[in-house]
């Protein structure tokens, strides 16, 4: 392996440890925090998971054959760790509760445009604001549709 080949790993292995330990911090806060839990916060942690399995995968496959370095086993062991609170924490538990939040949040804007429909009398005021819950709806719809692709993705690795 070259300079600069062993280089760039090592800066991958320390942007892996340093994105790791972020999601590690970041989902049990949502956890936490869930019932407040923003989209733009949704997004940031999908991201972070997302994130963090490339560079994992990126690591394992670099490693699968160095398995004799020591680096190499302690990388590996990191990966095998972070996929393991992935799979736990949040597949096992955030992610089925986003799921189900946004689910009920699409629920609720379309019962509240439809109640506004039925209502309607043409004020500008009920016109403005049946538009923001249009533009909400569709924020989540969105949000909803980045969840489900992950989702998604996740149907797909475990059939392999």
């Amino acid at each position: 392996m070259s300079v600069n080949n062993h280089q760039t790993i090592n800066e991958t292995v320390d942007l892996f440890n340093l994105e790791s330990s972020k999601l590690q911090d970041l989902v049990p806060q949502s956890l936490k925090n869930f019932e407040e839990l923003s989209l733009e916060k949704i997004i940031e942690v999908y991201y972070q998971v997302i994130n963090v399995t490339a560079l994992a995968k990126f690591l394992r496959y670099r490693f699968e054959d160095k398995k004799n370095l020591e680096k190499s086993k302690s990388s590996l062991t990191r990966i095998q760790e972070i996929e393991k609170f992935i799979d736990e924490q949040f597949n096992g538990n955030l992610h089925p509760l986003i799921t189900s939040k946004l689910k009920k949040l699409i629920e609720n804007s379309v019962k509240n445009l439809k109640d506004i429909a039925i209502n309607q009398g043409g004020k500008n005021e009920e016109v403005e604001s049946q538009a923001m819950m249009y533009e909400k709806l569709r924020q989540i719809m969105s949000t909803k549709e980045f969840v489900d692709q992950y989702n998604n993705g996740l149907s797909n690795t475990s059939m392999n």
